[in-house]
């Protein structure tokens, strides 16, 4: 097992037309300048997330809906011949689309609505 943190580009996915999409990548920023998320902690299909572009300077709330794992071959600039592990950690891709907050519709209930007054 690579004990090196996930590297994680995230791709906003928005309609276009004829039923494709446009995948924008969002460029988090890090100590890497990579514009990867660095973590052991990967979001899973489903998670809501806050993302920031540090470049566009603008960000939002969005939902995990795709992953695609890419792992080191043996041998490839990643993993070279005769060492045991690979030297950078898998990479992650994932798509995420534009979500509301995890209180969607939140109201009041009347009892709280009668101590504002």
């Amino acid at each position: 097992m690579n004990p090196r943190p996930v590297s994680c580009s995230f791709y906003i996915r928005t309609p276009a037309e004829n039923g494709q999409f446009y995948y924008d990548r969002v460029n988090i920023g890090s100590p890497h300048a990579d514009g990867k998320l660095h973590t052991s902690d990967v979001p899973q299909i489903g998670d809501l997330l806050h993302l920031w572009d540090t470049l566009k300077k603008q960000g939002g709330k969005y939902e995990v809906v795709a992953r695609q794992w890419l792992h080191s071959s043996y041998g490839s600039t990643n993993w070279p011949v005769l060492e045991p592990q690979p030297t950078v950690g898998t990479l992650l891709e994932l798509v995420v689309v534009p979500a509301e907050d995890i209180f969607r519709n939140q109201v009041l209930r009347p009892e709280e609505e009668d101590d504002d007054a």
